[in-house]
């Protein structure tokens, strides 16, 4: 009789891969076809680390990303096994293109710059082949592996950067490494009891140190894995278009709730001055914290098509932008919008605006694809109770970085997130003549499939 493939053989075969407890996705990447070696690895652990410390080269290359590319040949056959994969890959490489012809159209009419050119074009490559590199690395070590290395790699981060020195150490420093370490962890030894605590200890600390968005964020993952424990009917699958609207229910409670809350004063009186005045400002919260909104409207009516990733605002662009943002209430002649905001190219504080003004419509379209990897992936593995809560927080996090966040501080997260949370194609494999036994892909469940 011919022994059926299944997942008891495969742990056999590969011994050295964690358990990928508490999974994120509708199925399982299948193994390779050949046993993973030590170089594999040592290469697998070295990606996450190099990409998640962002190591400056010159032009906007990273030390990561260079390694990244090196990788190609075996990430590059990976993207077939998640879905979406290859159309992100072709995306962003057809998004560097539209931006160096949208800044050749614009040198016609305005200045432009190589150097910002070679600089976005890099970042967006390197988010390609990083998120490449963690999706092969996720076949060799796991998942939960992938994120550990990366949370160490921005641990290890930390003193190259500014935060140590900043106003707010904890806010713009230790608050994002730390999280992502330390729910990484609690993913790997798929415990419950850590994730909780850990969103404990990391949301009161936040919320006492001015970090009101990333305290609601940490408020809404722990909701939503404790709604996964609840009890349920053997065999039972939740929806995943109710659980979206679900997931949009608790984001308003969660809004409402903490606004209330900070306007009591009981998050401190500074927190509570700043909220105060943001709504002042436009009658709402968001609005008024997220001014460069109405900027990039303007923007938008200006010049549809985007402006080029090379491209150096001209002095009609500052004055659309602030005459948008003095229609919501803002006041824009305080230096911020001539130095932040364009002073060394297009900065609109969000991946949406930035994606657009420099890589135009397939930049766009690179944001719609975020989008939809980002509620699938959320959906479907709330949908099964399968997400951890690394996961659930990351997902948050991309919605909020798309709308709210400027592109160049959202790239480690974003490339993390998708490094760990595409959805794998189902496939079947047989065992080779080799001997060497594939997994046969099956839908992931409360008891989590391994790797």
């Amino acid at each position: 009789m011919t022994a059926r493939p299944s997942i008891r053989a495969t742990r056999r075969t590969s011994p050295t891969a964690p358990a990928e407890a508490l999974a994120p996705t509708a199925a399982v990447p299948t193994t390779p076809l050949r046993p993973h070696t030590w170089m594999d690895r040592t290469a697998a652990a070295t990606a996450p680390v190099l990409l998640a410390m962002s190591i400056d080269l010159p032009q906007g290359l990273k030390v990561g990303y260079v390694f990244a590319l090196l990788l190609i040949p075996v990430w590059l056959p990976v993207l077939a096994r998640f879905r979406e994969a290859r159309l992100f890959g072709v995306l962003g490489l057809a998004a560097i293109a539209m931006g160096a012809v949208l800044t050749a159209f614009s040198s016609a009419g305005q200045s432009t710059s190589q150097t910002l050119l070679a600089g976005n074009s890099f970042m967006v490559l390197g988010l390609v082949a990083g998120t490449g590199a963690l999706l092969w690395a996720r076949t060799v070590i796991g998942a939960p592996m992938v994120a550990v290395w990366f949370g160490l790699g921005m641990v290890a981060a930390i003193p190259l950067g500014n935060g140590l020195s900043s106003v707010n150490v904890w806010r713009f420093g230790l608050s994002l490494p730390l999280t992502v370490l330390l729910l990484a962890l609690a993913w790997r030894w798929s415990s419950r009891l850590m994730e909780f605590a850990v969103i404990a200890v990391i949301g009161v600390v936040g919320a006492l140190n001015d970090a009101r968005s990333g305290s609601a964020m940490l408020v809404m993952t722990a909701a939503l894995v404790l709604w996964q424990l609840r009890p349920s009917s053997p065999g039972g699958r939740g929806s995943t278009v109710r659980t979206l609207l679900g997931l949009g229910v608790l984001a308003a409670a969660v809004y409402t709730i903490a606004q209330a809350v900070i306007l009591g004063g009981l998050l401190g009186e500074r927190t509570q001055e700043r909220t105060q005045a943001q709504i002042d400002t436009s009658g709402n919260l968001i609005v008024g914290g997220r001014p460069e909104a109405a900027a990039t409207v303007e923007l938008v009516v200006n010049r549809p098509l985007g402006y080029g990733s090379g491209a150096l605002p001209t002095l009609s662009d500052i004055l659309s932008a602030k005459t948008g943002m003095s229609f919501i209430g803002y006041q824009p002649n305080n230096g911020y919008v001539e130095r932040y905001m364009f002073g060394n190219g297009y900065e609109v504080h969000s991946m949406i605006g930035d994606l657009w003004v420099r890589f135009g419509l397939l930049g766009t379209a690179l944001i719609v694809l975020l989008f939809v990897l980002t509620f699938r992936a959320i959906g479907d593995g709330l949908a099964r109770r399968a997400a951890s809560a690394l996961v659930v927080w990351l997902a948050i996090r991309m919605l909020w970085n798309l709308c709210f966040s400027p592109i160049d501080s959202s790239m480690l997260l974003t490339m993390l997130f998708l490094g760990v949370a595409f959805v794998p194609v189902a496939t079947r494999h047989r065992a080779d003549p080799s001997g060497t036994v594939a997994l046969r892909t099956l839908p992931s469940s409360r008891s989590a499939v391994r790797r």
